[in-house]
């Protein structure tokens, strides 16, 4: 039997919290399910008449995590490339991704992707889904959607990840037009900007797609008088079923996202709407293993196990 071999691209492996952690819940299970695992961090991806990696081994010893040899392989030893390093997406991923480009191997999330679609744009396609939005940075623009919205609106960083650089704006004054000159930068660098949904107050829905096909889903619940229920703000992780409607929006978007190498995304839901589509590294898994008392971690690797 030949041994499956999987490469992780991560942030630095100590500073995870592997408590919570979805990246080191799939390492684990491949080790479990008998793949040879290796991890490396971006900066050690690297060319030198082909693409290769500065890796070390990963293995499990009484449940915890021991670190083996470094060594440096062709990309195109391994079966699978996981580029799981968390966001921001900035130049030294971007360069990252044109350098995964040219490797035989799969690379999950292809690496095309990561480079086409941004998180808060690639939405846009599906706005019968979503809540009024715009995108712009245009300061007339952002003035009269904002005047036609009583109940004010989100404003996002296109760049922005994990509930950071969000803002509730909730009308013209000079504390929230400094917000806005900051975000876009006077004016010149676009930004999204949606109606305020007030279900957000109950939280916002994480649900995990793989191979276009839900998986699983987590409500994060925010703080008490706050909007922001990203489990990175302090949002509370609670048990949640999918709606008729959260099933119609991913069979919605599954062509699209098998079609373009998006194998494992997250899809953010408030009330009714989709708000964003997480494409780089989502997240999720530990949560809704331990409130629905299942094992998502089993289920994406067997999937990527009959994809190669």
């Amino acid at each position: 039997m030949i041994l499956l071999q999987w490469l992780f691209i991560i942030d630095p492996i100590e500073e995870l919290k592997l408590e919570t952690d979805s990246t080191y819940a799939i390492m684990k299970e491949a080790y479990r399910q008998g793949i040879s695992v290796s991890f490396c961090r971006i900066q050690d991806i690297f060319y030198e008449t082909d693409v290769k990696s500065i890796s070390k081994s990963f293995s499990i010893q009484k449940e915890e995590y021991e670190v083996g040899d470094t060594t440096v392989l062709d990309l195109n030893s391994f079966d699978i490339i996981f580029m799981r390093k968390d966001p921001p997406y900035d130049l030294n991923y971007h360069y990252c991704t044109q350098l995964l480009s040219l490797t035989n191997s799969l690379v999950v999330n292809s690496p095309q992707a990561l480079r086409n679609f941004n998180e808060k744009l690639i939405t846009l396609p599906f706005l019968k889904f979503m809540p009024d939005t715009m995108v712009s940075s245009n300061k007339s623009q952002i003035y009269s959607f904002l005047n036609n919205h009583p109940n004010g609106l989100i404003l996002k960083s296109l760049a922005s990840f994990q509930g950071r650089s969000v803002e509730w704006i909730k009308k013209i004054d000079e504390n929230s037009e400094k917000i806005l000159k900051t975000y876009t930068q006077n004016y010149t660098t676009p930004v999204m900007i949606q109606k305020y949904i007030p279900e957000v107050s109950i939280g916002d829905k994480r649900i995990l797609v793989l191979g276009g096909k839900i998986i699983g889903g987590v409500l994060r619940e925010p703080l008490k008088d706050n909007y922001l229920a990203n489990l990175g703000q302090g949002g509370i992780a609670r048990k949640t079923t999918i709606t008729p409607l959260e099933n119609e929006i991913a069979n919605n978007i599954s062509e699209f996202l098998v079609k373009n190498g998006l194998h494992f995304v997250g899809l953010d839901v408030i009330g009714d709407f989709l708000t964003e589509i997480n494409i780089t590294c989502p997240t999720g898994i530990v949560h809704i293993n331990k409130l629905n008392g299942v094992c998502l971690e089993k289920e994406i690797v067997e999937y990527f196990k009959d994809l190669i």
